[in-house]
């Protein structure tokens, strides 16, 4: 309570149902998605920007030009379909210098959900059909290491650092992983707390 976030979901659905349980347990909380019309959404973008509302609970619709530094922490309620999505939106919180958390809620239907958006997106039509098998294939193995990242079990932050080329030779001390916290019951949590 009192501070601004972001909680991220992979559908319409999600967004509405948790801006609306939000608001029931008194939270100030807005919503963004494409299925708004751009007045409302242009409001809760306005409200959150303010201050006026202290949650903003989105689809990756949300975020592109948004430079917001008090944003301490970013939820995913559900794993974004790849680890570039997950980097950027994550990197939202703690803009200010203070801390922040990055909490991705994890369930294997998360990955069942992931993989029908990528078969069911809209393509290219100007692709050819062996153009856009090979760009299934890669955007399926960008959902697989996004899976591996929220189920594995070694430092979260050096897993992200080496996926991006650069060196990490040591824990972080500040994950989940690294703090032992990453085995939660319903849904598995993976932790990040950016200093």
């Amino acid at each position: 309570r009192g501070k601004s976030g972001i909680i991220y979901c992979a559908t319409r659905k999600n967004v509405d149902k948790l801006c609306n349980l939000l608001r029931a347990d008194g939270h100030a909380a807005a919503r963004y998605h494409a299925g708004l019309d751009e007045a409302e959404r242009r409001t809760a973008q306005d409200d959150f920007q303010f201050d006026r509302a202290q949650v903003m609970v989105a689809t990756n619709a949300f975020g592109m030009g948004i430079d917001k530094s008090n944003v301490s922490y970013v939820f995913h309620y559900n794993m974004p379909k790849n680890l570039e999505s997950y980097y950027q939106e994550a990197g939202r919180a703690g803009r200010d210098g203070e801390k922040a958390e990055c909490i991705l809620l994890y369930a294997r239907q998360d990955v069942m959900l992931g993989r029908w958006m990528i078969e069911h997106s809209d393509v290219n039509p100007e692709l050819t059909a062996t153009q856009r098998s090979q760009l299934l294939e890669k955007q399926l193995d960008r959902l697989k290491v996004m899976t591996f990242y929220a189920t594995g079990r070694s430092c979260l932050r050096r897993y992200i650092l080496n996926y991006f080329g650069e060196a990490a030779d040591r824990r972080c001390g500040n994950c989940s992983v690294c703090n032992g916290l990453s085995d939660a019951p319903a849904r598995q949590q993976v932790i990040v707390r950016l200093a």
